[in-house]
């Protein structure tokens, strides 16, 4: 017998999902987990009711998540994951064959548990692979811990929900720590949330932020249909770098290109150039988020601009 999990959404908004089977309902510390089979994207995982990622097209989000930052950095050797999680954006990271070394960590060893165990397509062995230190602990003591800096720093973390575990990484604080552990030419990557023509409150709140760091950052805007919505994902640098290197198509031919479903030169040059109404919005400065009150980023859904 099937189930229905309703996600909530937005003021007068809800995403209804049929679970054909729920394969593994768990409880950490920290969030609910559920793993469940649905009609129409097959495997999908969510956390806390929220969607997180399907079978049908995480490739749509982890490619984009992952590639271009690479690609444009092009010669990254070291790589640090906040938010190892399923383990997909560990599998696309791999590809490169510049990569001796990534560290990846998860506050949640549930999650990962979890998604070895019924997603492995995911990880796709990744965890496995020599290159790969998995740490289960806070990202944030990681970096207060590690000394060598970092090529690509990737945060892959969940919205900053009210209570929830990521609600202090998408602060000044948080991201002046990060720069500290980050090579002057290396490159932060991270899931900066949903674009809503309708409100950009939040995403004009992350890019004035991270601005407040780095003064280089590159909205990019990517389309996943499982999240019933427009998302972004944000690059940034200590320094500015070229979104499109002049070698473009030979960085990319150096990728399994059959392994690839989201990611090709051509779509590289699309996701580093971002629609007017996006440009245009996100000009609007947003709030800043020193860290000394988290709590603010729950805050912000119908902020005033054009």
């Amino acid at each position: 017998m099937s189930t229905i999990l309703d996600e909530p959404w937005a003021e007068g908004l809800q995403i209804r999902f049929v679970l054909e089977e729920i394969l593994d309902r768990r409880r950490s510390e920290h969030q609910e987990l559920i793993i469940a089979q649905t009609e129409t994207y097959g495997r999908a995982l969510f956390i806390d009711d929220l969607l997180q990622s399907t079978e049908a097209d995480e490739a749509m989000y982890h490619e984009p998540l992952v590639h271009p930052a690479m690609i444009i950095h092009g010669a990254a050797r070291r790589v640090l994951v906040g938010g190892a999680g399923e383990g997909a954006s560990l599998r696309e990271l791999l590809r490169h064959p510049t990569v001796e070394e990534v560290l990846a960590v998860d506050l949640d060893p549930t999650i990962v548990e979890a998604c070895r165990e019924h997603l492995p397509s995911w990880s796709d062995g990744a965890f496995e692979d020599p290159r790969v230190t998995l740490r289960i602990e806070d990202v944030q003591a990681t970096l207060a811990r590690d000394s060598e800096p970092y090529d690509v720093v990737l945060l892959d973390v969940t919205d900053p929900v009210e209570d929830g575990p990521a609600v202090d990484l998408f602060t000044v604080r948080f991201f002046e720590r990060v720069a500290a552990r980050l090579h002057d030419d290396g490159i932060v990557v991270l899931q900066s949330g949903e674009l809503d023509p309708y409100d950009l409150g939040f995403a004009r709140t992350v890019q004035t932020t991270l601005r407040q760091v780095f003064p280089w950052t590159l909205p990019m805007v990517i389309h996943v249909p499982s999240f019933h919505c427009i998302w972004s994902i944000t690059l940034a640098g200590k320094r500015a770098h070229d979104p499109v290197p002049a070698d473009l198509e030979d960085r990319v031919a150096r990728l399994p290109a059959e392994r690839l479903r989201a990611y090709s030169a051509g779509i590289h040059r699309a996701l580093v150039t971002a629609p007017p109404w996006v440009e245009r919005g996100l000009a609007v400065p947003g709030t800043v988020l020193s860290g000394e009150d988290e709590r603010r980023l729950v805050t912000f859904r119908k902020d005033e601009g054009p």
